[in-house]
């Protein structure tokens, strides 16, 4: 080294005020044009998530007011359905419980009755389409409880008519017992009202009810019957002792018996009488006697004629049993 050239050292580090300093003046606009572009990348980012929250939220709107649409349609088609108008349509006597009826009847009208419009979505706004989803959603749980409401009652009404039909089934087929034709029949109640089939109860009770009145016509025909073979064998035994004859066995004369003299020296026999009652006969009409003839009273005892001859009287007794008469019997 002694007296050759020294070795050079690194140039030193320029301080920063220096640096920025020596730096070209047309990238401090570079620079901040930079800054704004990051900014408004994280401003696009905000609006694009809001936007998305907001499409979120109106789908589960739409979602809500589908499902409220669709359960009133359940409603409105269960009030139409024949399951219900079947229900309303019993009547008090025919179930175990009248309140059921009125209740299904009262809850019904009130239904039937309600208004069932149901507000849509609105467009924007996140805070007022959430609100409008959850109105939605309890309008859908309403009207799926009201159904479930109505069918209840309406089941109600059809398990208390059951228990009265079951009853009334009941009662005939203990008070059926001996009275029915055929035996089976009452077999085939019992078998209906242990399944508690309304139709197969009805109609078991139908079968039952002919069979006995069947056989309460047939033995009202048995009983006439035998009534009027009786009548006609005591009219049979009647008619075989009915005669009653004369217990003598003998007949009827004449009545009285004896004969009277009339005036003017006849004789006048007395009227035959009727046959008897007795089973007798009356004897053939016989000729009357003849009288003896009387001297006659004449004047002086001599001749014949003058005013105080007899005069002979004869007894007519004529065969066809009216009176007898007197003619002289001349």
């Amino acid at each position: 080294m002694n007296g050759s050239n020294p070795v050079p050292l690194p140039p030193a580090e320029p301080s920063g005020a220096a640096r920025a300093a020596s730096k070209p003046k047309w990238m401090v606009p570079a620079i901040a044009a930079g800054c704004a572009v990051v900014l408004l990348s994280a401003g696009g980012g905000y609006l694009y998530w809001s936007h998305g929250r907001l499409a979120e939220a109106s789908g589960e709107c739409e979602a809500a007011y589908s499902k409220a649409v669709k359960e009133r349609g359940e409603l409105a088609g269960y009030l139409k359905s024949d399951a219900l108008k079947t229900a309303t349509t019993v009547k008090d006597s025919q179930v175990a419980d009248a309140k059921t009826v009125a209740v299904l009847a009262s809850t019904v009208k009130a239904v039937s009755n309600t208004k069932t419009d149901i507000p849509g979505c609105p467009a924007d706004g996140l805070k007022g389409i959430r609100a409008a989803a959850a109105r939605l959603d309890r309008t859908a749980t309403a009207y799926a409880k009201t159904v479930n409401e109505i069918r209840g009652k309406a089941d109600a009404v059809n398990a208390s008519k059951t228990d009265k039909t079951v009853a009334d089934a009941t009662k005939v087929l203990n008070d059926s017992k001996g009275r029915v034709g055929d035996d089976k029949v009452r077999t085939a109640l019992e078998n209906a009202i242990k399944s508690k089939d309304g139709k197969a109860i009805s109609d078991a009770v139908k079968a039952v009810n002919d069979s006995i009145r069947a056989k309460t016509d047939a033995d009202a025909r048995a009983e006439k019957e035998e009534q009027a073979a009786e009548n006609t064998a005591q009219a049979q035994t009647d008619n075989g002792s009915s005669y009653t004859g004369d217990t003598t066995g003998g007949h009827t004369g004449y009545a009285g018996g004896g004969y009277t003299q009339p005036q003017g020296g006849g004789y006048t026999y007395p009227p035959q009488q009727p046959a008897g009652n007795g089973g007798g006969y009356a004897p053939a009409p016989q000729p009357a006697p003849q009288p003896t003839p009387q001297p006659p009273q004449g004047n002086n005892g001599g001749g014949s004629g003058g005013d105080d001859d007899y005069e002979y009287i004869c007894g007519v007794y004529p065969t066809d049993g009216s009176p007898s008469y007197q003619v002289p019997c001349s």
